[in-house]
């Protein structure tokens, strides 16, 4: 009898992939948008995470958020370090000759323009802006994440905000 509770004690500590899924599958989608650069690509790195759970019930989720944010956020690191091989990353000039319709093209003119900025940032400091900024995360949190000091996350933040800053007032390029 001792033998099944333990087994079924195990079961419980297993994390519900199904259950995680629902929970955090489009934030985590999103994050991995801003890391890298297309919804497919997004989408298949919240994937690989998932798939990668799935196999390794042994994951330790105690904090579960916290551990899929890492995953995604060193997948996506991965893939771009995959594509740097496979290709150079060009980022295409945006159109400025058109005049916006409405207030919501604007809107998503410039936000597209902020993200192409963020996305020629190095890797470092585009992952910091992301997770301050878009994850609304502390240096501290951050630092813990990514696996450096808070000094670094703090250094590697005002360099790509000032970067940010130059790109976006246009002096620049």
């Amino acid at each position: 009898m001792r033998g099944a509770m333990e087994l079924i004690t195990d079961r419980r500590s297993e994390p519900d992939v199904q259950v995680l899924f629902a929970e955090h599958y489009l934030h985590l989608v999103r994050l991995a948008a801003s890391l890298v650069d297309g919804q497919e690509a997004a989408e298949d790195v919240v994937q690989d995470v998932f798939a990668a759970l799935q196999r390794n019930r042994r994951a330790d989720l105690t904090r579960p958020e916290h551990y899929l944010v890492r995953a995604v956020v060193n997948r996506s690191r991965s893939v771009l370090r995959r594509r740097r091989v496979v290709r150079s990353v060009v980022v295409p000039p945006q159109r400025t000759d058109a005049e916006p319709a409405d207030a919501e093209i604007v809107k998503r003119a410039e936000n597209d323009r902020i993200r192409t900025a963020i996305r020629r940032l190095p890797q470092r400091q585009r992952e910091v802006v992301v997770l301050r900024y878009f994850e609304d995360l502390e240096i501290a949190e951050i630092a813990q994440l990514l696996g450096i000091k808070p000094t670094a996350v703090s250094a590697s933040l005002h360099r790509a905000v000032s970067s940010l800053r130059g790109v976006l007032d246009g002096s620049v390029e």
